[in-house]
């Protein structure tokens, strides 16, 4: 191996922030770099990493040849994705994390086909918790929903997906309880079910038909990080809950869940295409989030 090919390897391994998440980046196994940067530290005469079994970071040459070295990869990187343009061929790896409720409802059915259509392209498709978390890590792509300017301060690059619908819902046990609701101030302070990925809010803001807006104050009895969760709590009367439309649709056709306020709805939320604008996507990567961009379309519910 040259010096060029040991000089990148150094850069996926400062970007990662450790020796295993750069080796499950790359596939070489930790040793096999460890090693890698060794030899590169003998060939320069400069020791680049501290390494220690709770410290790790660049020395300070070694992050002034990381950050000369992160032109050199980008470059390879964009001739990579240029050749690959040319021929048309997409390969190598693509890792995406993805919220685990929207992987198992549509995004897993598509990166399936996707890797099947592309067979030299491996798919890793891992599934996160849901909360928004800006340090993309050693992922090729992020595919993430977000709410309101949740991801202004992300230096990510943002690429538009869909759009999905949200809708206002209860069991039918719980909208007995409420009685007869005409307006949303008569839903204020009744018990809500909370979702960590918006920080647990109690104040919920619900859009009509003619885009006014109003806020409701709810009584959050129980909350969870998971989608599956809160639609199980809500199918259980626990209170009021705010769910995509492509989740709870079926349970609305077939009256497991109600709407309160068939006028109101809590406000769409956009789904994107997250990577890092440091360096560009490879033809398989923009391929893959074109394809999902039609899925997504294609099998979200109309509002």
């Amino acid at each position: 191996m040259g010096i060029v090919d040991d000089l990148t390897l150094f850069v996926e391994t400062v970007r990662a922030g450790s020796l295993s998440a750069a080796s499950r980046k790359t596939g070489i196994p930790k040793s096999s770099l460890s090693r890698r940067i060794g030899d590169l530290e003998s060939q320069l005469g400069v020791h680049l990493l501290y390494r220690g079994p709770r410290t790790f970071s660049a020395t300070e040459i070694g992050l002034s040849i990381y950050e000369r070295s992160e032109r050199i990869k980008d470059e390879l990187d964009a001739i990579k994705a240029l050749a690959e343009t040319f021929s048309n061929h997409p390969s190598g790896k693509l890792r995406i994390s993805c919220p685990a409720v929207l992987a198992e409802s549509l995004v897993s059915e598509f990166a399936i086909g996707f890797s099947i259509a592309h067979p030299d392209v491996r798919i890793t498709l891992d599934s996160s918790v849901g909360a928004f978390d800006p340090a993309i890590g050693d992922y090729d792509l992020m595919i993430h929903p977000a709410h309101g300017d949740m991801m202004v301060d992300s230096e990510l690059v943002r690429q538009k997906l869909s759009a999905a619908s949200y809708r206002l819902v209860v069991s039918p046990g719980f909208m007995k309880s409420l009685g007869t609701i005409n307006d949303p101030s008569e839903l204020q302070d009744r018990n809500g079910i909370g979702w960590a990925a918006d920080g647990h809010l109690a104040g919920w803001t619900l859009v009509d038909k003619n885009a006014n807006t109003t806020e409701l104050n709810v009584n959050l009895k129980f909350s969870a990080s998971n989608l599956n969760v809160i639609r199980q709590a809500t199918l259980s009367g626990a209170g009021l809950a705010r769910l995509p439309l492509a989740m709870c649709n079926a349970d609305l056709m077939e009256g497991r869940l109600v709407l309160p306020l068939p006028d109101w709805a809590p406000p769409s939320v956009t789904m994107y295409a997250l990577y890092p604008s440091r360096r560009s996507l490879t033809l398989a990567g923009r391929l893959f989030v074109a394809g999902l961009t039609r899925h997504l379309q294609d099998n979200l519910p109309a509002a």
